[in-house]
């Protein structure tokens, strides 16, 4: 969970007390390159291209993130997404405006996902609400550039080290993307923050707070 979700649950009634933060953990297994390469291969994917991961569906804010898209006015980057179809978009019509820049991939084994993410000039997660924001970590885990949104769990995911937008504002989004895909620099400097900030986010630790919350309930 996130520190945001605390503060929900402690607006929603629950006794501060009886909550406890137990922060989410990545694996940091960098994909290689010819897993990269491969995985490219088989998608089609010949172009620099934008990724986004997780489920179709309204709070992740995709017809923003597609605006966006076509704000930067670029043909030479596609937009790739990753994940289950969800509910609540339609995405034959979202995405048609872009035509086959834009690819649908669906739900890949952790392994492609890894490769896809690992393989894209940026991944942008500008959700209107999240719980955690696992697929930041994910992306920082690749030593992938991220752009996410602020005020939300993912900025507390992101730890200083994405590019924070206001996810209901197309332009912050697009001016977000550009930043990363135009300066070479600031992408450098957002893949190195993001790998300090995936291996300092393990599942041990995750473990051991919730071993520990465990113990506080049996008494143990």
């Amino acid at each position: 969970s996130s520190a945001a979700t605390l503060a929900d649950c402690a607006t929603a009634g629950f006794e501060a007390g009886r909550l406890r933060h137990v922060p989410l953990g990545v694996r940091v297994k960098p994909a290689s390159s010819a897993a990269v390469a491969a995985v490219c291969s088989r998608f089609g994917l010949r172009r620099r291209y934008v990724c986004f991961v997780g489920t179709a569906e309204p709070r992740k804010n995709l017809p923003r993130l597609v605006a966006a898209f076509e704000g930067l006015k670029r043909t030479d980057v596609d937009l790739v997404l990753v994940g289950s179809a969800g509910w609540g978009v339609e995405l034959a019509q979202l995405l048609a405006p872009l035509g086959d820049r834009a690819h649908v991939l669906g739900v890949l084994s952790n392994d492609d996902r890894d490769a896809i993410v690992a393989g894209s000039a940026v991944m942008c997660y500008p959700s209107l609400f999240e719980g955690f924001g696992l697929p930041v970590l994910e992306a920082m885990a690749q030593g992938t550039p991220v752009v996410t949104s602020a005020g939300i769990a993912t900025e507390e995911a992101a730890g200083g080290a994405a590019l924070l937008v206001d996810p209901y504002d197309v332009e912050a989004i697009v001016t977000g993307l550009a930043e990363v895909l135009e300066d070479d620099a600031r992408a450098d400097q957002l893949r190195e923050a993001g790998r300090h900030r995936a291996a300092a986010m393990s599942w041990q630790t995750h473990a051991e707070l919730t071993k520990a919350a465990y113990r506080e309930v049996l008494g143990a």
